[in-house]
């Protein structure tokens, strides 16, 4: 790239910053799409969107950094923008969680915005002390997030 072609493309840091946000969340939300297997039963594809969404973690981090810690930075429509794309990636969690409690998945008494609030919350930190050459693989990290939710919250059958 030239020097001066990345300002050609965008006027200013900002302009920058929201095309990374942007790309980072329509990665996220292609990840958690295509994680489904339509044969799977409910808790598996929850389980599939719990790994897909860590691989965007781990894999983008340009994009997810700037996006887990830099969006409070955006003001007016830039910050707008960002936010409502987040909710819209934050509604297709809440949209899966909502199809497991009606198909007796998660149990009933378990409330699923705290769930999702809290899920995303804990999968997101990952990304701040995911090494890959570190104690733990990603795969070591879907599993325990995995038996956690197993424990807390599927319906034992």
């Amino acid at each position: 790239m030239l020097p001066g072609s990345l300002h050609y493309r965008y006027n200013s840091k900002e302009a920058l910053l929201i095309d990374m946000m942007q790309l980072g969340l329509m990665r996220a939300s292609e990840a958690l799409l295509s994680s489904f297997d339509p044969t799977d039963t409910p808790a598996e594809q929850l389980r599939h969107g719990v790994n897909a969404h860590l691989r965007v973690l781990v894999s983008d981090s340009d994009m997810v950094y700037a996006l887990l810690f830099e969006w409070r930075s955006l003001k007016g429509d830039a910050r707008r923008e960002i936010v409502r794309l987040r909710d819209r990636y934050e509604q297709l969690w809440a949209g899966m969680l909502t199809l497991l409690v009606e198909r007796k998945v998660i149990r009933p008494d378990v409330d699923l915005v705290l769930l999702r609030l809290m899920g995303l919350g804990a999968l997101n930190w990952v990304a701040t002390w995911f090494h890959s050459d570190g104690r733990y693989s990603l795969e070591d990290v879907g599993d325990f997030v995995w038996r956690i939710i197993m424990d807390a919250v599927i319906v034992k059958k």
